[in-house]
């Protein structure tokens, strides 16, 4: 398990082992201030506008990278190559779930589209819908 802020956890397949890349954080939040998360949750209510996906990683070399998959209710909505600069890095991609409430997924996969970890969270319906 990888321990994100506030204990918000997160679950890393056993893939993630064979990948030099190591994910040691990974949070959902509204919004990323000075390189951390601010409102960080599991379940959002139906006003929220983004929801903010951080990583930490290390072991980058090179022209490393890793890739966000953006997953609301089983089906991909979005995916974003985020570069790595330095060996131990922060990046981050946000999504607008506005109007979309359900399950969603964030799975982090590295350059050789490895799952390294993944995130769930909610987006509350608004109150008295089905």
């Amino acid at each position: 398990m990888i321990l994100g802020g506030l204990g918000l956890l997160s679950t890393l397949p056993v893939l993630a082992d064979d990948s030099p890349l190591k994910l040691v954080e990974l949070i959902v939040c509204q919004e990323v201030a000075n390189r951390s998360c601010q409102a960080p949750a599991r379940s959002f209510g139906p006003d929220i506008e983004v929801v903010t996906c951080l990583s930490k990683v290390d072991g980058a070399t090179g022209e490393a990278f890793i890739t966000h998959v953006w997953l609301f209710e089983g089906k991909e909505t979005r995916r974003e190559k985020l570069p790595l600069k330095t060996q131990s890095y922060r990046t981050w991609s946000s999504k607008r779930v506005n109007g979309l409430p359900g399950k969603w997924r964030v799975e982090v996969f590295d350059p050789l589209d490895r799952s390294i970890g993944v995130v769930d969270f909610i987006v509350e319906p608004p109150k008295g819908a089905p």
